[in-house]
């Protein structure tokens, strides 16, 4: 199977009240912020930073150096609740830049390192993928069904059509509490089925969800 990450979303809850008790003011940190991560598209104006309308602060077109000539594009959303940063790489690159910019935050400005208030993290994790395996190979009788419903279809004036299964969708009971995303695999819309692309999302670590696709995979082809 073959991936490519077109989202890699980390979000970390932690309140900005508890990372700043003190009530410092941080007017400064963002001109710094700014310049350490290279953002092209970033809120120029006070009343955009701390306006009584403002929910989040967004900045966008990012550079974060992981290591030696391996730049990193990444986005950053800071809410009350917490920061979320976004790349195409991996949640494991995203969760590396919120530790750099925190604990940058916490050293420059006196902040509280965020180990002490994080109260958790969660993830979204967003790729496309290719396979030869069909859907329809999870069930023979999901086969018979796909050609039926083609059969009923077929003779109302279309040109030569084909039913088959195009997704599966894996949800908790929407009455959970915060409940977290669903694992979903489907066709890629407006896709020719013959290219085999498929969209995935799941609240899972980027490497932990292309785990799953590969058991998927190998499901298909028991």
């Amino acid at each position: 199977m073959k991936i490519t990450v077109q989202r890699a979303r980390s979000l970390w809850f932690v309140y900005l009240t508890d990372l700043n008790p003190e009530g410092l003011n941080l007017l400064p940190f963002f001109q710094p912020l700014v310049a350490r991560y290279n953002f092209q598209l970033f809120p120029t104006k006070p009343e955009e930073l701390f306006g009584k309308e403002v929910i989040e602060i967004k900045f966008s077109g990012g550079s974060f150096q992981k290591k030696p000539q391996h730049n990193i594009g990444v986005e950053l959303i800071i809410f009350s609740w917490g920061l979320v940063a976004e790349t195409k790489s991996s949640t494991i690159d995203s969760d590396a830049f919120l530790d750099d910019l925190l604990n940058w935050a916490s050293t420059e400005f006196k902040l509280i390192p965020y180990q002490e208030v994080l109260r958790s993290k969660a993830y979204v994790s967003e790729v496309w993928a290719q396979t030869e395996k069909r859907l329809n190979s999870l069930n023979p009788k999901l086969d018979d069904l796909a050609k039926r419903i083609t059969s009923l279809i077929e003779g109302h004036g279309h040109h030569p059509i084909a039913y088959e299964t195009s997704g599966i969708v894996f949800s908790t009971d929407p009455t959970v509490v915060n409940p977290p995303g669903s694992f979903r695999f489907e066709r890629i819309i407006d896709v020719p089925f013959s290219e085999n692309r498929y969209y995935s999302a799941a609240p899972l670590q980027t490497d932990t969800h292309v785990e799953i696709l590969t058991e998927l995979e190998n499901i298909l082809s028991s």
